[in-house]
């Protein structure tokens, strides 16, 4: 029982220390992405899923999603409407203030996407301000580095 309670206190007196953030590399978009700073405006669930490798046990965990977004501002690329519509794959939906304000990479959608969701772009990535880890991605975005 001693034993015991000297392993218990022990564990508890070192504690796990995160990396420093500046050692995880900062995210850059793609060669030829258009960034743009968006306000979600819809999101729709679509029901459809990359392919399985093994349809007969397939079970999906990351649905594509579409985007109906208000543009504010282009970051880089060329954009000159007041809204985009584009698909993420994603686990489930993002909650409002996530999408309220936020950053998105897009890249022109494949013919099968294209054809299927009836969308032009893909997000690479969705960054916001209200998940921490992408808050520097956000910064070079803005500086253009």
């Amino acid at each position: 029982m001693l034993m015991l309670a000297v392993v218990a206190v022990a564990g508890c007196a070192h504690s796990y220390v995160a990396p420093a953030r500046e050692e995880f590399p900062v995210y850059s978009p793609p060669p030829d992405s258009l960034v743009l700073r968006v306000r979600v405006l819809d999101v729709q669930f679509t029901d459809w899923h990359p392919a399985c490798e093994d349809p007969e046990n397939c079970m999906p965990m990351s649905f594509w999603h579409r985007y109906r977004a208000q543009v504010r501002s282009v970051v880089s690329g060329s954009w000159n409407d007041s809204e985009v519509e584009f698909v993420h794959l994603q686990h489930a939906q993002y909650i409002q203030r996530v999408t309220r304000d936020c950053y998105v990479v897009l890249l022109p959608a494949g013919p099968r996407l294209k054809s299927q969701l009836e969308v032009e772009f893909v997000a690479d990535r969705i960054l916001s301000r209200f998940f921490e880890d992408d808050r520097p991605a956000i910064r070079a975005l803005q500086d253009g580095s």
